[in-house]
């Protein structure tokens, strides 16, 4: 019977890793000790470390595609904005190393990857951004959202995602609805011109001790 692939149990090693001690010093190695793979075994997945980065950082991209896909094409612009950033959130609670390892590293792509690994990762988030600041704009027009300029008004939502995975710990029965609610609910105040609207009663699950 061939053996089963390891090649998730290396990707999560890598990324804790690459938290722990920084893309840089971590070495090929460190990774296979940690895995318990033999070095050959582990270039047979990866054929390097910059390899195993690109599929980190690709991975959370192409989550966040798939959210923005899932956004509702009607309703209110608040509705909307609400629904995406909720599923932000909520994927940003789940995923602590790959996405301390995402922020912390892509401002480095260009020096950590190769020309075309890079343009690939940056085209994709090039969509994720234009969607938001479209979104926002839209909600400028209809003054639903305070007058701010999007680029602003994306950053900081991006500044807030970003930050999540570093102190917030899932409970181990599941994930934390309420606080999902309440960081949704925060971004959602900052954009709201007026007082923003809430979900659908019942939409709010979960409770924290």
């Amino acid at each position: 019977m061939p053996r089963p692939s390891r090649r998730v149990d290396v990707r999560a090693t890598a990324a804790r890793i690459f938290r722990e001690h920084g893309y840089l010093a971590a070495t090929m190695d460190q990774i296979a000790d940690e895995v318990g793979l033999n070095k050959g075994t582990l270039y047979h997945y990866y054929p390097s470390k910059s390899a195993i980065l690109y599929e980190l950082l690709s991975e959370q991209v192409d989550v966040t595609l798939e959210m923005l896909a899932r956004v509702p094409l009607t309703g209110s612009s608040t509705e909307r904005m609400r629904f995406f950033v909720r599923e932000q959130v909520a994927h940003v609670a789940t995923r602590h190393d790959e996405l301390v390892v995402f922020f912390q590293e892509v401002p480095w792509m260009d020096q950590r990857l190769s020309a075309e690994d890079a343009r690939s990762i940056r085209q994709r988030i090039y969509r994720y951004e234009e969607f938001v600041k479209s979104l926002l704009a839209e909600g400028v027009r209809t003054d639903e959202f305070r007058p701010l300029a999007p680029s602003t008004t994306l950053y900081s939502i991006i500044g807030i995602l970003a930050y999540v995975p570093n102190w917030y710990r899932r409970p181990e029965d599941g994930t934390d609805d309420l606080m999902v609610e309440e960081v949704t609910d925060f971004v959602m105040g900052g954009i709201c011109a007026g007082r923003p609207e809430k979900p659908a009663a019942g939409a709010r699950r979960g409770s924290r001790t």
